[in-house]
């Protein structure tokens, strides 16, 4: 019964980590663009419509985000001359501030570092799936469990 617990604690804790995480990040699409190339940046729908929302960054003109649906977004052209590592930063009317990664540079084949994998995967999407993956290891230890007590 210890296992059980201990998976169940870990997966709920794995799982406040990755709400957590997600309630902090913007959404950038896609995160690894080329000088010149279209974005396009949401909040998400963690700003309140009526106020509205824009986008800044150092890769981007800032741009006012707009209601699309339930959530403020828009699109913006990265500068012909950026390179590097970029925060997109999202500043509701209330003040509230929400950031992603924009990297730019050469495109088209796997990113060094990552094997190709995780390119255009935010903090948020990562924390969410690792979230998951610890839920369905505990749910798989405690039917394990439940066998082998009742097989007894």
């Amino acid at each position: 019964m210890r296992t059980a617990s201990a998976f169940a604690t870990a997966a709920a804790a794995t799982a406040l980590v990755g709400l957590s995480a997600s309630a902090a990040a913007a959404s950038v699409s896609p995160q690894w663009a080329r000088p010149g190339q279209t974005v396009w940046v949401s909040d998400d729908g963690r700003c309140d419509l009526r106020q509205g929302a824009t986008a800044y960054s150092g890769a981007f003109e800032t741009v006012e985000l707009r209601p699309r649906g339930h959530q403020l977004a828009e699109s913006a052209k990265v500068f012909p001359h950026a390179r590097g590592a970029y925060r997109v930063t999202i500043r509701c009317g209330d003040g509230q501030r929400f950031h992603d990664r924009l990297q730019v540079g050469p495109t088209g084949g796997a990113h060094a570092g990552e094997g190709g994998s995780l390119g255009g995967m935010s903090d948020a999407q990562f924390a969410g799936g690792a979230a998951v993956l610890a839920l369905a290891a505990g749910g798989g230890v405690l039917v394990l469990h439940r066998r082998t007590k009742g097989a007894a």
